[in-house]
């Protein structure tokens, strides 16, 4: 019987928990599955669980980790190893197969049925034979190697420790560190945000006489999920919305289309002159700094090839210095998870200029590194989890 050890990496926790129940009724017996929610996760359990094949949804793949796109990462760290990738996209499956996944699969849409969906992927996960026969513990059909189970099998078995990137993540979401002392006071005075769920779609907004104009974004490690958790849920009418994830040029496209599918505003790749429409998203294009420049009565993009900030182009805080030049007072800036401290700098110059400023709180963080630099200056008016996100965005476009 083949020894499959099949590590599923998906984001959403709804479809990640319904995809390992409908695959394990199918696989043979004696196959074990185990789930990742990110990369971060996902390269612990690669240690650890030492799986015979993996099967990812793209929109993980294009995730940086490191400064590199995931999927291609993993290719040439686990050479070997069978990755079978899936999403909503179809033309998704070049760019997956030219990163080393041995097949892409086209998930069905939303509200159409699955079944034939597992059964393609239970025909590819079977027909591929491990090279190796690992060796592992002595869990029952269909379990889940929990974790403290790996922590018991360590020393005997030799399993590889966390790198300390996850090491770091395992701790900040399994004992929350209290927040960090209130910003200096020589930062602009805190307004608190009330906790608020966003207007219904037939609640009325007047956006002419909101104070904000503009919506900036930053992000970096994780945030493609973030993205995905809070887009999702806004609605019109809002400002537009102007985005840098840090992203390889071509994912950042395939970001922009599957974000399109997913929301109810319009997401696209920004482009030079595209002008900034409300109930519309612009993700800036990878390897190029976005910028925002006021002509006249409208707000205009601008994307360049240029040397990176903070190791990185696109750089948050190239679109946030623009934003606080251009916009002042009339934007609302946000910083998601991500490494280092891309963007702190240029939300702090917002939030000089009079503009509210929202940061990812260490809790919902996959990495508390950009959102934990901006709250240590003081560019961080207040910290939401990612949950309540897209209500604090809500509102504060709207009041």
């Amino acid at each position: 019987m083949r020894d499959i050890r099949l590590l599923l990496i998906e984001n959403s926790i709804f479809f990640r928990d319904a995809c390992a129940d409908a695959l394990l009724k199918r696989l043979p017996s004696g196959s074990l599955i185990e789930r990742a929610g990110d990369p971060i996760e996902a390269q612990s359990k690669l240690s650890l669980f030492r799986p015979s094949i993996l099967l990812m949804n793209f929109a993980m793949g294009v995730i940086t980790v490191d400064g590199n796109p995931f999927l291609p990462l993993l290719t040439s760290q686990h050479p070997g190893l069978p990755i079978i990738t899936y999403g909503l996209l179809s033309t998704s499956r070049r760019t997956a197969l030219g990163c080393g996944a041995i097949a892409h699969v086209q998930k069905p849409g939303p509200n159409q049925p699955l079944d034939s969906f597992f059964d393609e992927l239970v025909q590819l996960i079977t027909s591929q034979t491990p090279t190796d026969k690992v060796e592992h513990t002595d869990v029952g059909p269909g379990a889940i190697v929990t974790r403290e189970i790996w922590t018991a099998t360590m020393p005997s078995k030799g399993w590889l420790p966390l790198s300390s990137a996850a090491q770091q993540v395992l701790h900040t979401k399994a004992a929350p560190q209290p927040s960090p002392p209130i910003a200096p006071s020589d930062t602009p005075p805190v307004t608190p945000l009330p906790p608020a769920s966003p207007p219904p779609v037939s609640q009325p907004a007047n956006l002419a006489k909101a104070q904000i104009q503009l919506i900036a974004i930053g992000s970096s490690t994780g945030g493609t999920e973030a993205l995905s958790a809070i887009l999702p849920q806004l609605r019109p009418p809002l400002p537009g919305i102007v985005v840098v994830q840090h992203i390889p040029p071509m994912f950042s496209r395939l970001l922009a289309e599957r974000l399109n599918t997913e929301c109810v505003l319009d997401v696209k790749e920004g482009a030079s002159g595209d002008i900034v429409r409300p109930n519309h998203v612009y993700i800036a294009p990878g390897n190029m700094h976005m910028t925002v420049q006021r002509q006249g009565t409208q707000m205009v993009l601008d994307c360049h090839p240029g040397e990176p900030v903070h190791s990185c182009c696109p750089s948050v805080d190239v679109l946030f210095e623009s934003v606080a030049r251009e916009i002042g007072s009339h934007a609302l800036g946000v910083i998601l998870t991500g490494m280092g401290k891309d963007g702190a700098e240029g939300l702090l110059h917002m939030r000089e200029q009079g503009s509210p400023t929202l940061g990812q709180d260490e809790a919902s963080c996959i990495v508390y590194g950009m959102p934990k630099a901006a709250y240590d200056c003081g560019a961080v008016e207040r910290q939401v989890a990612l949950d309540g996100m897209a209500a604090a965005i809500t509102y504060a476009a709207r009041t």
